[in-house]
């Protein structure tokens, strides 16, 4: 049969702009953390006349710096935003949700169910990545950095993490394990969306420009009349 489709307005400005700039952040985080970690450039003559990896650690903190605004504005606009802006782990369905979207994208079946904002699956991805993760690369990350000012407000604030942790050696590693596992989300995401945008064909990665997407909508009634469809499994559909 034949598909309607109705355009909406899914992700405001802000989420957008989140979006954009906590996806750079994340890369600049990524390149400089890993270049630090393991430098591999050596500058020829004097290393008094050579501040490159001073200038990476600059850029490293201002990145971070820029990260931790972003996660505070985002909490701001979980209560401003619309209904998209918002997870709810706790909704009824959410863990069927999960697991039906889990098995879609890892070709376990064919079917899954479709929303106008994130599935079950990216909500509790951006969860892990975005706010369990990034808090604690914060933390770390500003543990570390204490270490540099003994009498700084930043070791006052976060001193207490490298005992923690028994040492900064293991502050250190844990940092780089979780570095490695936002490369791994990107590609996950990446992947999501792209395979979303194409057998969907709902404007998936066009809308986090513009902040459209273009859903299914009920086949008993017009289009002026409702609202787009969820919960509805991709192949009760043709597209």
């Amino acid at each position: 049969m034949s598909v309607l489709r109705r355009q909406v307005y899914v992700w405001q400005f802000p989420i957008r702009f989140f979006h954009w700039v906590n996806a750079a952040t994340i890369v600049g985080l990524f390149v400089t953390g890993m270049y630090i970690g393991h430098p591999i450039f050596v500058s020829p003559g004097e290393a008094v006349s050579h501040f490159f990896i001073g200038r990476l650690r600059y850029w490293h903190g201002l990145f971070a710096f820029v990260f931790i605004a972003m996660m505070l504005f985002r909490l701001y606009w979980y209560w401003a935003g619309n209904e998209y802006s918002k997870f709810r782990f706790w909704e009824k369905g959410f863990g069927k949700d999960l697991v039906a979207t889990f098995k879609y994208y890892t070709f376990l079946t064919p079917e899954h169910t479709v929303r106008v904002g994130h599935n079950a699956l990216a909500q509790l991805m951006y969860f892990i990545f975005i706010w369990l993760a990034g808090i604690f690369m914060v933390i770390t990350g500003l543990a570390m950095r204490g270490g540099n000012d003994p009498n700084g407000i930043v070791q006052a604030l976060f001193g207490w993490v490298v005992p923690v942790f028994r040492g900064e050696y293991q502050v250190r590693n844990l940092h780089h394990l979780i570095a490695w596992g936002y490369a791994i989300f990107l590609l996950s995401h990446l992947y999501m969306v792209i395979r979303q945008d194409i057998l969907d064909d709902d404007g998936t990665i066009s809308a986090m420009v513009n902040g459209y997407k273009f859903m299914i909508l009920r086949p008993d009634t017009s289009a002026e009349e409702q609202d787009p469809i969820e919960n509805l499994t991709a192949t009760e559909v043709d597209h």
